[in-house]
């Protein structure tokens, strides 16, 4: 798994997720979106799972870890699962987590919102 953050647009950074993700990457997320809520202060902050292939209950877990820190920095999260991503789109659905945070199917739709 690998993560990189970019900030496309002024006020918003993104936390982009390549690979599988489960316990130990899991951590990997949460800490990472922790750092970078803190160090660079978003307005607005984006998950980007498209590029993942697998996402397990640690996974889904880190997501809900994340998004309650973004809330308790002030900062609104949303995520990416890819267009056509079965391997995020059908836990995130499954899990209700489509009910807490906003998905977009790709970064330019989720930047345009």
């Amino acid at each position: 798994m690998s993560l990189r953050e970019h900030t496309p647009v002024p006020g918003v950074t993104v936390l982009e997720v390549i690979g599988e993700v489960d316990l130990a990457e899991a951590e990997a997320i949460r800490v990472r979106m922790s750092e970078m809520l803190h160090r660079t202060r978003p307005a607005r902050a984006l998950l980007d799972l498209s590029g993942v292939g697998f996402l397990g209950s640690h996974g889904l877990t880190a997501v809900v870890r994340s998004s309650r820190a973004a809330g308790e920095a002030g900062v609104r999260l949303d995520g990416v699962t890819g267009p056509d991503n079965r391997a995020v789109i059908r836990p995130v659905r499954m899990t209700g987590l489509d009910q807490v945070i906003t998905w977009y199917p790709d970064l330019d739709t989720a930047l345009a919102a």
